[in-house]
């Protein structure tokens, strides 16, 4: 991954672009998918809703930011998977993020085609839910979209070879548990006002309560998903002891962790205090890190030997947290962003004690709670990683310089973590700050601190844990990559040089013995280290890998490897992967600081990275690299905007010497300088005004004033002895004046008024500069020397009104705290005004020489109102106290060493306390104060006894290409050269970008220091650029450095070289300056050099000769042809522009165009200038073009300019004289010889022809030309067969082909600008075109030899040219979406000029791949109408169209170049078919017309194929030979020379693809437009008829298809009677006419799964055989007023339901089958399997078949099938015929649907369903036959003979007595 720490802050466009094109294996079914994706923080987008498990989607979604690069890196892409049929709760199908650093570290910053996993986070499973393939991208500016064409085959698409994982790695449900035991070190982050007062009145508790004024919590952040601790409060150390469980899928495609700690809010947001980011790639590896991109065998088999790989593990240990300063302010601050990683932390936060444990869940396992505490055992275990040692950090000041302000009271800060910070009373006292002093103007521009020969030394104490063996093992690694690095770029240089092999061979040996050496080296060993952890262990393994692969590569490399080129690669690669190991992630030793202060202020900071200075006890090169080193480090102003000028700017640069080691180690300690560390201990004397008995002595105090410091309490320590006694020190009293320096100080004074409000304003006071009040200004004094230059103005030059004054609010009363505005309101009550006067040194020496200052001096008093006021040398009536200093040096004794520093805080604090606690010091102190205050620390200086004195010559030759600084595009660039203490600076050269200064500036400098140190590391040369303006001003051009030649050694005598040096302004280039730099150092064996001879005019020393560049004699060709689309200037329209071209010192100057309108050429064209130029390409001046124009008056204002810093490319061989004699009579013999057999060729070539099978013409046309030449077979038909020839499709724009270069072989475009930038990066002002070349070419050095003939010659006219364009626009693709709908309705444009041919009327909607096939004819006249505008716009129906983006193509380029780019030529000469000759003449014509352009001699024919050219012998055999004849070819004559021109530059029939570009998104593609032009220049007649370029138009087809029977249905309802049975209905549709689908009469009461249904199913489609899609055209809502084309591939859904009266239709099976690709059916039932259908993979043992080619019915059976788990299952089998038609075959045999008429093709007769088939509600006599009586009928008979018999025997029962007895009595009576 790449190292955030290097990405860019600059706030940039950005446009992500993503392409979803298709999903596959989906589970669940008949589901409605749709995509939901979200971006970043706060973006979301949606696709359209599609229909199966399979569904195709292809829609682009673009995404605009604009977010610095750094920003953008961390932003998380979530592609969501959503099934629209179910509840919002329950709808996720399977989801996927990706963080977008991922994929811009891709190359082409892009995913193409890839396939994503979708997983469900809550699936404890990890089952796949299918797949989403997309294309995604990241866009910048000047970027272009990846290039899709490539592996578009989707059947041969394989999914889990592109999968978007890590290879071989399948995604598993993981938990990060990061485990955060507490923090510390955390600033203040609420106001103490509230219990400021609790404590005065006696309720809140003793003590320093800045400790309770934060209420920490942590927050965990990865992958958009968040964690975190509890709040606790009032404390800035909390312990959490809490673990953080965030669940995952491993590995994960987000790269970032993000920990920030934040400050809890009762009301309002809560406030960050800090954030890191920890990269996952830093603390887990996949193993190959080790390996490069070519893993040898031998590496693989050590990668087997040691498993590296390790998921993604940190801690227990400490991370540092960085940010704004530690101090806390009400108001809030500007620098807050800093806190939430915006920028670069300028202050330590505090840190955090941090684990980061990753766990693969099993399957079933219960997930883990967001947060829990951390077992005891946990906690007690990682106490040992919390064990401190004592540091020690000393900081030895050598020089500051270049402070840009005259600041007062200015001293630097040195501080580790919070460690050193004079503002914190949370830790002991230090020697971490400077004396304050004031600087001293340098005399130029800017000031520095007086240290002359005592220069200060500061110590810090402080208490980290031991992880010195990780920064060991990062400092071997980093000293071999840097050593690495400069023989790699002297190695370049070599090559670049093009050295001998020799040379570059043994750099190349010298490197691998270096990098040999280096890796057998051993690494520190982490175990057994108290702080070591799990992945110390494993990053040790893995850079032991590194080193035994490297080693063992480059062993190899040396002994085998015979190409530079192969060695110059592997050594760059062995490098990266040193850099890769390098990273220490956990570097818990937080950097050293170093603070500028001012007044108690922090002005400027620099970071210096801990292990960069620590020392080492074991080994030498385990020591940091300025471990006691010189250094040079440059301040920054602490900023978090990204476009804050503060990041050009340096407010001061430190040459310091700095060690780092633990206290166990001081005894090493040595800065190995020459000087001697002296220690001075010092108290203050002050004394009391009282009124009546006046000054008052008041003790000893410290320089507060609160601490009791008598001289007494100071002792010396071991090691030390004192050096003299007790006396005064003036040094702070004597404060160096801010204008020392200077010969002119600008004084100024403020007035002040006030008034009531609706009052009149009334005087109120003057203050001086400091708002100090003064009675008036003639109380203002001047130091003697000095006198008035002029008298008291009003300074208007500032943000006020017209009369100086600036107003207030009424509520703000204290001058430092008004925010003041430029604009007088009614409730104005204050404003004021600045005076200013200057004054002059008339004799410093009496200013410096007045007898009261120095008296006062002497004494050493210092004077001021309170002890906690602004103290000064003067006294003044309100003075009440004053102070001076005493001092009492110490120096080291004999026997004791550097090291005797270490022994101060032990020894004088402790006798410090010792003697203040004898006399309750501490008791009067908490009387003063409730703040507890830091015990003084004695100052600590390093002495200098020898000085010396060297001299600095700074050759400074010229500039180029500088940046433009004036409106008028140039700049009066002046150059300051730096170096220690002295600054120097150039003359002004005025009005010029390539300034030539040719001077030498001399600098002598008396030098306090050691001078080994300064030869050893010698500090670079500042070069610092700057633009003088009108009033005087300096305005920051860039900056630049460069290595001093060091002349220390009498003996040497080396001269140095001059080299151009890169200016940089912040991230911006700022062009060159050539300039060499020599030191010498003077002494009474050393002759200097003899001074550089001076400018004649203004006695300037120039550079001296054989410094400066060697001049040769140099001719220079100019082809000035023209100006072009000039911008007004001035609000006046350029009309008589002239051109002036500089190179060097000399210069041409044009004729004027007397009227740009008609005519912007120049009349004369051709330039010839003779000139001494340097011999080395180096040394080679810019070409500087300016255009004038010539106006009234004499005036000649530049309107543009354009400068050419290379000019190599215009540098050509003298051209020689030619003769072609010789080679004409080769030619000629040649010629006769091919006379011979040229009959038999073409009677050969005529037998041929006859041979050749004819092709239907109807089946070929343009667009079968252009698929077939862009490799779309398909849709090209039987084009490829007929033998006609291609075209040429190109990627991009034509002129940016690498054989046409821009059509810049004639004349070239130079864009000119003026102004300048307003912002970093940005351009000026566009001011036009030149249209011209150059050629340069060296001369004889005796002129009296002839010179070679001019290079320019046979130049066509300049005269206008009427010219027929012709404009085919062939189609666009991935335009950006201008509608809600996610698409667009683009239309044509074209604009030339005045002219506009707007397209509206044929727009195309709703589509991002539209194809246009418009030809659009216009007539020009060139140049004026030159630039061809092509847009594309969007329709709207209410309000503007939107454009979409534009293409501009220069039409003139292509009409003068040799390439005759007019009219492309085709591959044959065809005068019929689809593409005939089109253009003005024939070849045979254009052949002569070459011939009389090259003035060559008419072509010589000898018959119809052979042809003599040029002294070049053409036959027609030789193009024909292998070429298949066409009946559409011209005559052999036309096709020969066709052939013949083709051999010269020309330009192919061909179709260029632009990109389209949008002003609101500058240098960022909104798609791509294909197209060609045509031009015709009327001289040369009428063009041929244009192509026929209308897009094709899909045809009517019908699939017919018949569900007869079914089969294997499974059962879905259980009758009353508890039968299983189905209801069984078919649904059927088309892909994308889901709306169309149609479904069958149901077969009721299935029940064996058997269906009868005989229905016919009819599905009208509109497709395109060419393209096998089908187009659907629908609304896509009631309101949408134009329809929409999609196109789908032909797909066949069939579904099979079950039918229920009561609740939803119950779904049973389906078959997906592809139309064009569909499995052949099977004539048996019982052979009817899954086999029969492809499976997930595409496997399949049927015949797949293309329906379309099918000229019978297919019948036969197809298995039904329905997923299950994500697993097929077959359910039932159905019985079908289906066959295509056309919409002539439909009329001719109609077909009704179902068995409606006109029920024929075949006829359907009703099926033969059973008895039992019927509905019961609409036939319940069959329901009681079919359903009772068919089952329970012997029942029922039964029950029914049962009943007769029991109503037989009741009657009988009933009857039988009375029978009886009327019968049966019957003989007794």
């Amino acid at each position: 991954r790449t190292d955030r720490s290097t990405l860019s802050e600059k706030v940039e466009d950005f446009q992500i672009r993503l392409k979803v094109i298709c999903a596959r294996q989906l589970t669940g079914s008949n589901i409605k998918p749709v995509v939901k994706v979200k971006a970043g923080k706060n973006q979301a987008k949606i696709t359209r809703i599609r229909k199966g498990s399979a569904p195709i989607w292809n829609e682009l979604l673009m995404f605009n930011f604009n977010e610095s690069l750094k920003e953008l890196y961390d932003y998380v892409f979530e592609f969501a998977l959503n099934n629209s049929r179910k509840l919002r709760s329950d709808a996720l199908i399977g989801s996927f993020k990706l963080d977008v650093g991922t994929i811009y570290d891709q190359p082409g910053h892009a995913f193409v085609r890839k396939w994503l996993l979708l997983t469900d986070p809550d699936d404890a499973s990890n089952s796949p839910k299918g797949y989403l393939k997309i294309t995604v991208c990241v866009l910048g500016a000047g970027d272009q979209p990846p290039d899709e064409s490539a592996g578009k085959d989707d059947d041969n698409d394989d999914v889990e070879g592109n999968l978007l994982t890590p290879a071989g790695a399948s995604l598993r449900a993981a938990t990060f548990t990061l485990r955060v035991y507490g923090a510390e070190d955390l600033p203040q982050m609420d106001s103490g006002s509230l219990k400021s007062m609790k404590q005065r009145i006696g309720l809140g508790e003793e003590g320093d309560i800045t400790k309770t004024l934060v209420d920490p919590f942590l927050s965990f952040i990865f992958a958009g998903k968040k964690r975190k601790t509890q709040i606790i409060k009032e404390t800035n150390q909390p312990e959490w002891n809490e673990e953080l469980n965030l669940p995952l899928k491993f590995p994960s495609m987000c790269d970032s962790i993000k920990l920030t700690i934040k400050d809890w809010d009762r009301i309002g947001s809560d406030d960050p205090i800090g954030t890191v980011i920890i990269p996952l790639s830093r603390i887990s590896s996949t193993g190959e890190e080790a390996n490069g991109a070519g893993t040898s065998l031998w590496k693989r088999t050590i990668s087997k030997t040691w498993e590296v790989c390790f998921p993604p593990t940190f801690g227990p240990s400490f991370v540092n947290f960085y940010g704004s300063p530690r101090e806390f302010s009400k108001l809030g601050d500007s620098l807050d962003d800093l806190n939430i990683g915006k920028g670069i932390g300028c202050a330590y936060r505090g840190r955090a004690m941090v684990e980061l444990v990753t766990t693969m869940d099993e399957e079933g396992a219960e997930p883990a709670p967001p947060s829990q505490p951390i077992n005891d055992d946990q906690i007690a275990l990682v106490k040992k990683y919390m064990r401190r040692r004592r540091y020690r950090l000393v900081v030895g000041f050598e020089s500051a310089n270049m402070i840009r302000k005259p600041l007062e009271r200015i001293e630097f800060e040195v501080s580790i973590g919070n460690y050193g910070n004079k503002f914190d009373t949370e830790v002991g006292a230090a020697s971490s700050t400077t004396e304050p002093g004031n600087p001293v103007f340098d005399g130029v521009n800017y000031h520095y601190m007086a240290w002359t020969s005592k220069k200060p030394i500061l110590m810090v104490t402080s208490q980290w844990e031991d992880i010195s063996f990780r920064l060991y093992a990062m400092n071997l690694i980093l000293r071999t990559c840097e050593r690495m690095e400069g023989q790699i770029n002297h190695l370049n240089e070599l090559v670049k040089v093009e050295a001998d092999e020799i040379e570059i061979a043994s750099e190349i040996v010298s490197i691998l013995d270096m990098l040999i050496l280096e890796t057998s080296k051993k690494l520190p060993d982490p175990r057994g280290r108290t702080a070591s952890n799990q992945l110390d262990r494993r990053i040790h393994r893995q850079r032991l890998q590194t080193f035994v692969a490297i080693c063992e590569e480059a062993k190899d490399l040396r002994q085998n490897c015979t190409d530079a080129q192969e060695a110059i690669s592997a050594i760059n690669d062995f490098l990266e992967r040193l850099k890769l190991v390098s990273y220490e992630p956990q570097n818990s030793l937080p950097d050293v600081v170093v603070w500028m202060i001012s007044d108690n202020k922090r002005i400027a900071y620099a970071r210096i990275p801990a292990y960069e200075i620590l020392y080492s006890p074991e080994k030498p090169e385990f020591c940091g690299r300025y471990c006691a080193k010189p250094c040079t480090i440059t301040l920054k102003y602490p900023t978090a905007n990204a476009k804050s000028k503060k990041h050009y700017k340096v407010p001061a640069q430190l040459r310091i010497i700095a060690w780092l080691g633990r206290a166990a180690d001081q005894d090493s300690f040595e800065f190995h300088s020459r000087g001697q560390i002296s220690v001075y201990a010092d108290t203050f004397e002050t004394e009391m005004k009282i009124l009546v008995k006046g000054w008052i002595a008041d003790g000893y105090t410290d320089i507060t004033g609160e601490i009791p410091l008598p001289k007494s309490a100071f002792s010396c320590p071991p090691g030390w002895v004192w050096d003299g006694d007790w006396k005064i020190n003036s040094e702070l009293a004597l404060l160096y004046d801010t204008s020392q320096g200077h010969m002119h100080v600008l004084e100024d004074a403020f007035e002040y008024q006030y008034r009531f409000p609706g009052g009149t304003w009334e005087p109120e006071k003057i203050t001086n500069g400091k708002h100090e009040e003064i009675p008036n200004l003639s109380s203002l004094r001047i130091p003697d020397g000095w006198e008035w230059e002029n008298e008291w103005t009003v300074d208007s030059n500032r943000a006020c009104d017209e009369d100086g004054w600036e107003y207030s609010a009424p509520d703000d009363d204290t001058a430092g705290e008004v925010a003041w505005s430029t604009i007088e309101k009614t409730y104005s009550t204050s404003r004021r005004r600045r005076l200013i006067r200057n004054r002059v040194c008339i004799d410093q020496k009496v200013s410096k020489k007045a007898e009261k200052t120095e008296e006062l001096i002497g004494e050493g008093w210092e004077y001021a109102t309170t002890m906690g006021s602004q103290f000064h040398i003067m006294p003044k009536m309100l003075d009440l106290v004053r102070r001076r200093r005493w001092v009492r040096k110490m120096i080291t004794s004999e026997a004791s060493g550097p090291a005797a520093i270490f022994n101060l805080d032990t020894s004088i604090v402790i006798q410090t306390v010792f003697e203040f606690s004898q006399t309750n010091l501490h008791k009067q102190i908490a009387k003063k104060s409730k703040k507890i205050h830091k015990i003084p620390t004695p100052k600590i200086y390093i002495v200098y006894k020898d000085v010396s004195k060297l001299h600095l010559r700074a050759y400074i030759y010229q500039g180029r290409d500088l940046l433009p600084m004036d409106q008028d595009s140039f700049s009066d660039p002046v150059v300051m050269v730096s170096f220690l203490n002295q600054t120097h600076r150039t003359e002004v050269q005025q009005h010029t970008l390539n300034p030539v200064w040719d001077q030498t500036l001399m600098i002598d400098i008396q030098f306090y220091g050691d001078l080994e140190h300064l030869q050893r590391n010698c500090p670079d040369v500042l070069c610092e650029v700057f633009d003088k303006d009108d009033l005087g001003s300096l305005e920051f051009m860039g900056r630049t450095s460069g290595k001093p030649l060091l002349q220390f050694d009498p003996e040497e005598d080396e001269t140095p070289r001059l080299q151009w040096l890169n200016i940089r302004k912040a991230n911006q280039a700022g062009g060159n300056i050539l300039a060499a730099f020599e030191l010498i150092l003077k002494s009474d064996k050393r002759e200097m050099p003899i001074p550089p001879p001076l400018k004649p005019d203004i006695h300037v020393p120039m550079v001296p000769c054989g410094i400066r560049p060697v001049l040769q004699r140099t001719a220079i060709e100019f082809l000035v042809w023209g100006v072009r689309d000039m911008q007004s200037f001035q609000l006046l329209s350029v009309d008589s522009p002239s051109v002036l071209i500089q190179i060097g010192e000399v210069e041409i100057r044009t004729k004027i165009i007397k009227s740009l309108k008609k005519n912007p050429n120049f009349a004369e064209p051709i330039y010839y200038l003779e000139a001494n130029l340097p011999v080395d390409d180096l040394y080679f001046p810019p070409i500087v073009i300016r255009v004038k124009d010539n106006r009234k008056f004499g005036r000649r204002p530049t309107v543009g300019q354009h400068i050419i810093t290379n000019s190599i490319s215009y540098r050509i061989k003298p051209p020689p004289e030619e003769s072609h004699e010789e080679e004409e009579e080769k030619e000629e013999k040649s010629f006769v010889l091919s006379l011979r057999s040229i009959r038999d060729a073409i009677i050969s070539k005529f037998k041929k022809r006859q041979e050749e099978k004819r092709i239907r013409e109807d089946e070929i046309d343009w667009w079968s030309k252009f698929y077939a030449s862009i490799g779309e077979s398909g849709m090209a038909g039987n084009y490829v067969e007929s033998g006609l020839d291609l075209i040429k499709v190109y990627t991009n724009e034509l002129e940016k082909q690498e054989n046409f270069k821009h059509f810049g072989d004639f004349i070239q475009t130079f864009r000119l600008f003026r102004g300048k930038g307003v912002l970093e990066d940005e351009e000026p002002d566009f001011a036009g075109q030149f249209k011209g070349t150059f050629r340069i070419y060296t001369l004889p050095e005796d002129k009296r030899e002839p010179n070679p003939p001019k290079f320019f010659q046979n130049v066509p006219p300049t005269d206008v040219v009427e010219v027929k364009v012709r404009i085919y626009v062939i189609r666009a693709f991935e335009l950006a979406p201008q509608d809600s709908n996610g698409l667009a309705d683009p239309y044509l444009k074209i604009k030339v000029g005045k002219k506009r041919i707007v397209d509206r009327d044929n727009y195309i909607p709703n589509s991002l791949s539209p194809t246009f096939g418009r030809m659009f004819e216009l007539e020009l006249k060139l140049p004026m109408e030159k630039d061809l505008h092509v847009e594309v716009f969007d329709w709207d129906l209410i309000g503007t169209d939107d454009k979409i983006g534009e293409t501009v193509i220069d039409l003139e380029n292509r009409y003068l170049s040799k390439f005759k780019a007019w009219c492309a030529l085709p591959e044959t000469y065809c005068i019929s078919g689809p593409c005939p000759w089109r253009d003005q003449m024939r070849p045979k014509e254009w052949l002569e017309h070459k011939c009389r352009q090259e003035k060559w001699d008419e072509p010589v024919w000898n018959s119809n194929t052979c042809v003599m050219v040029g002294g070049n012998t053409y036959k027609l055999d030789d193009y024909e030979k292998d070429k298949k004849a066409c009946e559409h070819w011209g005559d052999a004559d036309e096709r020969l020379a066709l052939y013949i021109l083709r051999t010269f530059p020309h330009v192919s029939e061909h179709v260029e693809t632009r990109p389209l570009f949008y002003d609101a998104l500058p240098n960022i593609e909104q798609g791509r437009l294909q197209l060609w032009v045509d031009m015709f220049p009327k001289e040369y007649g009428d063009p041929g008829l244009p192509y026929n370029i209308e897009p094709r138009k899909p045809s009517k087809y019908f699939l017919r298809m018949i569900v007869w029977n079914c089969s294997e249905i499974p059962m879905m309802d259980v009758s009353m009677l508890g039968d299983k049975m189905s209801d069984i209905y078919f649904k059927g549709w088309i892909s994308g006419l889901e709306h169309k689908r149609q479904k069958t009469d149901v077969h009721y009461r299935s029940l064996d799964g058997t269906g009868n249904f005989n229905w016919r199913f009819v599905f009208p489609f509109d497709y395109l055989p060419q393209e096998r899609m089908v187009h659907v055209s629908k609304k896509e809502h009631l309101w949408s007023l134009d329809k929409t084309v999609t196109k789908f591939p032909p797909v066949l859904n069939i579904q099979v339901w079950d039918n229920d009266l009561f609740g939803p239709n119950e779904y049973i099976s389906e078959i997906i089958l592809p139309i064009t690709n569909m499995p052949k059916c099977c004539k048996f039932q019982r052979f009817c399997t899954l086999e029969n259908v492809p499976d997930m993979q595409g496997n399949c043992k049927m015949e797949m078949l293309n329906l379309f080619d099918q000229n019978t019915p297919l019948k036969g059976w197809w298995p039904l099938y329905k997923v299950v788990d994500g697993v097929r299952e077959q359910a039932g089998k159905l019985e079908m015929s289906v066959e295509i038609v056309s919409e002539e075959e439909e009329v001719e045999k109609p077909a009704g649907q179902g068995r409606d008429e006109p029920n024929m093709n075949p006829k359907l007769e009703k099926p033969n369903r059973p008895a039992t088939s019927f509905a019961w509600f609409s036939s319940p006599f069959k329901s009681l036959r079919y359903i009772i009586w068919r089952k329970y009928k012997w029942i029922i008979l039964g029950v029914l003979g049962v009943l007769v018999l029991a109503a037989f025997i009741v009657l009988f029962i009933y009857s039988f007595p009375h029978w009886f007895s009327s019968k049966g009595c019957m003989p007794f009576i």
